[in-house]
């Protein structure tokens, strides 16, 4: 694992390659494939916030109330 630069976040630790024609990929350091992107610089911010997003259970969080799809009198 020491052949890779690792980058700490409060979030996670991460690792980011270039791959074939150029893209850029992020990994996790069970070796989990995160974020693919054209340039490094993107992968690095899209990881952090993917790596955020993961640990604050974005995923699970309750959203607003559902709103009526219908306009109700005369317009």
């Amino acid at each position: 694992m020491s052949d890779y630069e690792w980058y700490e976040t409060p979030y996670g630790k991460f690792r980011v390659e270039q791959k074939r024609f150029g893209m850029w990929s992020s990994y996790g350091e069970n070796g989990e494939g995160y974020i693919t992107g054209l340039t490094r610089e993107i992968v690095l911010a899209g990881t952090q916030f993917y790596l955020e997003g993961r640990s604050t259970n974005w995923e699970n969080c309750d959203y607003s109330s559902q709103h009526e799809g219908t306009v109700g009198g005369k317009l």
